[in-house]
């Protein structure tokens, strides 16, 4: 009886012991290629924001956001190739959705004009709030505005984006809607006020 206790310790032991190993060799092959696409869409998510001949240079601390519920996690200077200049900024943003944390870019002009909205990564309620980044949902269905696309073109300074006021919210999305406005509006301003203090 005590040996065949032993054995199936020792076999249990081996068996977790080359689990182990083989999630590790795994994760050591597949971390970079998921880092490599990670790198992509992030490249691709920041010409998305900010359209145009731009260089993104990343800054070596996030700025600041003045709300506890919104994180800015990381932060791209926006560069004009032509004149060098620096026309705005786009953040990485996390707020909190109504399932789990919505990641979004944000990219402003330094005079508060959002020049996109991109959702990265959201488990939101499927048919509700999911339609955030659905690019075939139209909160405006006559002019063919999405609901990340009403954001453009808005004052981050001047524009409240408030749902039910200047934002047009999501169709049994409340919550959704409130926490991407609330996010875009945290993250224009420390924006702003960034590139004002650094005299850009």
């Amino acid at each position: 009886m005590k040996n065949n206790v032993f054995k199936f310790a020792v076999t249990l032991g081996l068996i977790s012991a080359i689990t182990g190993l083989a999630l590790a060799v795994v994760f050591q092959i597949t971390n970079p290629i998921i880092a490599a696409q990670d790198a992509k869409a992030l490249e691709r998510g920041l010409s998305e924001v900010f359209p145009g001949n731009y260089e993104f240079i990343k800054l070596d601390k996030p700025i600041q956001s003045s709300d506890q519920s919104v994180t800015i996690n990381e932060s791209f200077l926006v560069k004009d190739k032509a004149s060098g200049k620096n026309i705005g900024m786009v953040v990485k943003v996390v707020v909190p959705g109504s399932q789990a944390p919505i990641k979004m870019l944000v990219g402003v002009k330094s005079d508060g004009t959002v020049s996109g909205v991109k959702i990265l990564k959201m488990n939101e309620t499927a048919g509700l709030g999911s339609n955030a980044d659905n690019p075939k949902y139209y909160v405006n269905k006559k002019d063919k505005i999405t609901f990340l696309g009403q954001f453009v073109n808005k004052n981050v300074i001047k524009d409240k984006l408030v749902p039910k006021e200047d934002i047009i919210a999501m169709t049994g999305a409340t919550i959704t809607s409130t926490a991407v406005s609330k996010g875009v509006k945290v993250a224009g301003e420390a924006i702003v006020s960034y590139l004002k203090e650094a005299g850009q």
